[in-house]
């Protein structure tokens, strides 16, 4: 943490890249249903270096991604990933328990962001993405670097049983992704998401979990802790 900043550190060592994470010191980036709040965000992103005006999204829930050429739509619609290979258009992704993922391929210099709830999950927003860095960008997938900022973890993530075997049936070889304790269910987004980078050749060792529970840590906004309309935010630029 620098400042209340937290930043992955595999992304740190590129200097043609910005990025960070913002606690609940920078306030809700939610605005309403329909936008961000732009002048908070402003704030935060000048705070690790990023003055452009940034892409976000309007979140679904899907494995949608799209291509961003320009920063001239600061919304994307009904979309969960963004990739742009072009300097300053800064790429957002807002979480308040779900996985918020940052990718950079620094050989092809191609970024990206994910948001990877459960349901994004089971939607293959994370095969999506990387399908798209190779078929758009001639990406190989052990290049990319990976970032999994910090998100609900297993044992504050309690679920159903049907949730679980639908996550048995969509990843059928991915191990220790949930835990039956007591008669009661709990799923690890983390792991999940883990195994399903590796699937599509990303390196583990170019993955790197922020071990930040956002239910226990209260410098993070938690739907499940009661932060139904709050979210932070995730930000990568290139500079």
């Amino acid at each position: 943490m620098i400042n209340e900043e937290y930043q992955f550190h595999n992304l740190l060592s590129y200097r043609t890249l910005a990025h960070g994470i913002s606690s609940k010191k920078f306030g809700s980036m939610k605005k309403n249903e329909s936008d961000v709040d732009r002048e908070k965000l402003a704030t935060f992103a000048k705070s690790v270096g990023i003055t452009d005006e940034i892409v976000c999204m309007r979140q679904i829930h899907s494995g949608n991604v799209r291509i961003v050429s320009n920063a001239s739509d600061l919304r994307i619609p009904e979309t969960d990933a963004l990739i742009t290979n072009k300097k300053h258009v800064p790429l957002a992704v807002m979480t308040a328990d779900c996985l918020p993922l940052v990718f950079y391929d620094p050989k092809n210099e191609v970024m990206g962001v994910a948001h990877a709830g459960y349901k994004g999950l089971l939607n293959d927003v994370i095969a999506h993405t990387i399908q798209r860095f190779i078929a758009d960008f001639s990406s190989d997938p052990q290049d990319i670097i990976v970032g999994i900022g910090p998100a609900i973890e297993m044992m504050c993530y309690e679920v159903n049983e049907e949730r679980i075997a639908a996550f048995d049936k969509a990843f059928p070889t991915c191990k220790n992704s949930s835990a039956q304790i007591g008669g009661k269910y709990f799923l690890n987004l983390q792991e999940v998401a883990q195994q399903c980078l590796i699937k599509e050749g990303i390196l583990k060792e170019h993955i790197e979990i922020k071990n930040i529970c956002t239910k226990c840590d209260k410098n993070f906004f938690s739907y499940r802790r009661g932060d139904t309309f709050e979210r932070f935010i995730s930000v990568v630029s290139l500079v």
